[in-house]
């Protein structure tokens, strides 16, 4: 365990220096503060004003972050970095882990310093606040498991194809194809696309309720399979 922190707190240390997080924070932010200024002197509803911060920036901005940042996270040397570790007392499964949960950290953290406080001056400044406080909440947590997935997919992809870019470009690509596909077949709660037409309604609390509980459980399985299996390949990489 001790290992384990001591690892995860070098991740973080890398991820907090690193020029694609900040650059990341000041393209959520900047938008962000340009709508708290329309949203206050405007008519709009805040329901809208929110789904449309989170579909045409926060989350296409977010999902090339995260998909890069996981898709880096084992580098292509990692059978090297196994081995040489293991001599510190480190095991492969502590390296994963570290690399997992620092991605999901760094993704959460992002996520909720930006969202949270924006979601917050919008309901506080907006003409007319048509949402509810359950319906705000569901919303914000339905986007950060999405991204907590596709981070997982993009670090299982890593340990596989040891390139950064191509896993980033796999992992976007198949959560945007498979979007639109399965909210074509009108499978909506297992489509991220779907999931962002909803977002008005889902601020508002009209989404219903089993929907919003079987997407919960899509994205908390799926990120699930995605590190068992990213575990299990970095496992075996190196026997």
């Amino acid at each position: 365990m001790q290992a384990y922190t001591v690892l995860l707190r070098y991740e973080l240390g890398q991820l907090a220096r690193s020029w694609l997080v900040r650059i990341w924070i000041i393209l959520l932010v900047a938008p962000a503060l340009f709508l708290v200024v329309v949203a206050a002197n405007s008519e709009e509803q805040a329901s809208e004003m929110l789904a449309a911060y989170f579909t045409a920036g926060l989350v296409p901005i977010s999902a090339l972050a995260v998909a890069l940042i996981s898709g880096s996270a084992i580098p292509a040397d990692s059978v090297v970095a196994a081995d040489s570790i293991l001599s510190r007392s480190v095991t492969r499964s502590e390296y994963i882990a570290a690399k997992v949960t620092s991605r999901f950290g760094i993704t959460l953290f992002v996520f909720g310093a930006v969202a949270v406080p924006f979601s917050y001056l919008i309901l506080r400044y907006s003409a007319e606040v048509d949402t509810s406080f359950g319906g705000v909440v569901t919303g914000l947590s339905l986007v950060a498991f999405a991204l907590v997935c596709l981070s997982a997919l993009g670090i299982a992809l890593s340990t596989v194809l040891h390139n950064s870019l191509i896993s980033a470009l796999i992992a976007l690509v198949v959560i945007i194809v498979s979007g639109a596909a399965l909210q074509f077949l009108g499978l909506t709660w297992m489509s991220t696309t779907a999931l962002l037409d909803d977002l008005p309604a889902t601020f508002r609390g009209e989404i219903q309720v089993s929907n919003a509980i079987r997407m919960f459980l899509l994205f908390v399985s799926l990120a699930a399979v995605s590190v068992m299996a990213a575990v299990l390949v970095f496992r075996r990489s190196d026997l």
